[in-house]
C-alpha cells in the first residue's frame, strides 16, 4: 500500500527540520564560549533556521578575526582553519596585499551597474593568460559559483543549438534554478518540494568513485569501465544521447565536476577524465570543467582538469578567485564566448570591482610567491601525514589528497566499508573543540575533508595532524571500531 500525503510529507517534513528548542539546547551543550553564546542565540532569535551554519556543526564556531591560516572566534579562542571557507580564503585571512587593493577600490567606486572598469579588464586578461589551451580565449562575468555554471549551461546550448547536458551523480553546481537541475543532493530535492528543477534535458551517470564502485571493479585493472558504459549510450538508439542512425547527437555539453568536493572531496582517476574530453572531442559537445571549489590552485595546479592533461572548453570558476569578496567567472573558447550578443545575460554585480582589485593581486602574489608549487608541496606533506594515520587507524577506510585538497573516509570496518557516519559526526565536533575546523561530507555523511588556506605552513598542519590522531583514537573507542 502506497502511503497517503497526510501520512507521509508532513512526517518526512518533520523529519527535516528541527525545532527551536533542540537548536537553543545545541547551543547550551555545545558553544566554545559565552560571547559565542549569546550571538548563537541572537542568530537563532532573529535569522532562519534555514541557513546552512547549524548542518555544518552541531555548534557552529563564532569567528572574529583570522590571520593566515588560523581563526580566533569571538571568545579568543583559536582554530587551525582546515575548511577556508569552503576553499574562498585561498591566501588566508589578514592578507595585507590584497586587502589594500580591495580598500584603495572601494575609495574609488564600489560598484555602478556592470560596467566595465580597469581591474576588471586587467583580471580578465590574467586569467585567459593563466588558463590552458592552444586557442584564443575570452571571460563572461558572474557573482556566485551557481551564476558561472548557468551562464556555461546556456552557452553550450546556444552555440550548439542543442539540448541536453551530462553531468555526474554528486556533482554540486550550486542551488539556482537551473543548476539545481545538475545537482545531485537529496535534501536539496526535497526541501524544493513542491516545485523541482525545472530543467529536465539533463543526464546524469555514476562518478568514478573508486573505493565504492557502482559497478563493483576494482581500479585500475577495471580498464575504466564506466567510462566504456558511458560511451556505450551513444550507440544505440535508445537512449536520448544520439540518433546512430541518422548520425544526429543530442547532447550540448557535459559539466562536470573533475573532482567532486560537496560529495566528500572524491578524486576521479585522471584517465577517466581524459577519456571524458575524447567522448566529447568524438560526439561533437561542449566539455566544461566546474572548478569553483577545487581550482585556483586548490590541488597544486591552477584548474584541477589540468592534472589530465585536459583543456576544458569551458571552466566555470568563482569562490578562491578574490579571497573573500563574491566573483564568479567563466572562461572558454573565444568562439563560444562570442556566439551571443551584448545583453545575453546580466547580474547587477557582475564583475564587482573590489573583487577584481582583489583579484589581480591575487594573481601577482600566486606568481611573485610559487604559491602553486608550495600548494602542492604541503600537500603532499599533508597526504603523507595522513597516511601515516590510516596505517595506525582502523576507522581510516580510504585516503584521497592532491595538492591542499584532502579527505579521508571513516568506515566501521575495512574489510565491509560499512560507513561510520555517526563516527565522522562525532569526530567534526571533536575536532571543533580541540581547535581544527573542518567539513564533513560524503556520500553516506563519513568523510571529513580538509581543504586548508594555500598559506598554512607545515608546523600548522603537524598540529592539526596531531590532533586529528588523538581525535580519531577517542572516535574507535567510544564506537568500538577495531582492525578486524
Amino acid at each position: 500500500m502506497v502511503t497517503p500525503f497526510e501520512e507521509r510529507i508532513l512526517a518526512e517534513r518533520r523529519r527535516m527540520s528541527e525545532p527551536l528548542e533542540s537548536l537553543q539546547k545545541r547551543v547550551q551543550d555545545f558553544s566554545q564560549g559565552d560571547k559565542s553564546k549569546q550571538i548563537l542565540l541572537d542568530t537563532l532569535r532573529y535569522e532562519s533556521t534555514g541557513h546552512l551554519d547549524f548542518s555544518l556543526f552541531p555548534c557552529p564556531p563564532v569567528i572574529d578575526h583570522g590571520e593566515g591560516a588560523i581563526l580566533y572566534d569571538v571568545d579568543g579562542k583559536a582554530y587551525i582553519d582546515l575548511h577556508a571557507g569552503f576553499t574562498v580564503n585561498v591566501l588566508g585571512y589578514a592578507q595585507k596585499e590584497i586587502n589594500e587593493a580591495i580598500k584603495a577600490q572601494m575609495d574609488k567606486v564600489i560598484q555602478f551597474a556592470e560596467l566595465p572598469m580597469q581591474p576588471r579588464a586587467e583580471l580578465a586578461r590574467l586569467l585567459v593568460e593563466h588558463t590552458n589551451g592552444d586557442f584564443e580565449k575570452k571571460v563572461m562575468w558572474a557573482v556566485t559559483g551557481g551564476e558561472a555554471v548557468e551562464i556555461a549551461m546556456k552557452l553550450a546550448r546556444w552555440y550548439t543549438g542543442k539540448p541536453l547536458i551530462i553531468t555526474h551523480w554528486g556533482d554540486y553546481h550550486g542551488r539556482t534554478a537551473g543548476a539545481m537541475g545538475l545537482t545531485s543532493k537529496a535534501f536539496m530535492m526535497a526541501y524544493s518540494y513542491p516545485i523541482p528543477p525545472m530543467d529536465t534535458a539533463v543526464v546524469k551517470i555514476p562518478f568514478p568513485y573508486c573505493y565504492r564502485c557502482p559497478f563493483g571493479k576494482e581500479y585500475p585493472s577495471c580498464d575504466l569501465f564506466c567510462a566504456d558504459q558511458f560511451e556505450k549510450m551513444f550507440e544505440s538508439k535508445e537512449t536520448w544521447l544520439n540518433n546512430p542512425k541518422a548520425k544526429v547527437v543530442n547532447v550540448a555539453g557535459m559539466l562536470i565536476e573533475p573532482f567532486q568536493s560537496s560529495a566528500g572531496y572524491l578524486i576521479a582517476p585522471l584517465p577517466y577524465l581524459k577519456r571524458m574530453k575524447e567522448i566529447a572531442e568524438k560526439y561533437d559537445f561542449v566539455f566544461i570543467s566546474d572548478e569553483v571549489q577545487n581550482g585556483m590552485g586548490r590541488t597544486g595546479k591552477l584548474w584541477a582538469i589540468e592534472h589530465a592533461g585536459v583543456t576544458p572548453d569551458l571552466i566555470a570558476a568563482a569562490k578562491s578567485l578574490a579571497n573573500g569578496l563574491p566573483l564568479s567567472v567563466v572562461i572558454g573558447r573565444k568562439e563560444i564566448m562570442d556566439s551571443w550578443g551584448p545583453g545575453a545575460h546580466s547580474s547587477t554585480f557582475t564583475a564587482y570591482p573590489a573583487a577584481c582589485a582583489g583579484g589581480v593581486k591575487l594573481f601577482e602574489i600566486f606568481d611573485r610567491d610559487r604559491v602553486l608549487e608550495n600548494a602542492a608541496e604541503k600537500g603532499a606533506y599533508f597526504l603523507e601525514g595522513l597516511n601515516e594515520l590510516q596505517n595506525r587507524h582502523p576507522s581510516v577506510g580510504h585516503i584521497n589528497g592532491l595538492g591542499l585538497y584532502l579527505s579521508l573516509e571513516l568506515v566501521k570496518d575495512r574489510r565491509t566499508k560499512e560507513p561510520a557516519a555517526k563516527a565522522a559526526a562525532w569526530a567534526l565536533q571533536r575536532l571543533l573543540e580541540e581547535g581544527v575546523i573542518c567539513i564533513y561530507s560524503g556520500y553516506y555523511y563519513n568523510r571529513l575533508c580538509f581543504a586548508p588556506p594555500l598559506v598554512i605552513g607545515k608546523e600548522e598542519i603537524n598540529q592539526a595532524l596531531q590532533i586529528l590522531d588523538r581525535v580519531l583514537v577517542e572516535t574507535e573507542k567510544k564506537f568500538d571500531i577495531q582492525f578486524s
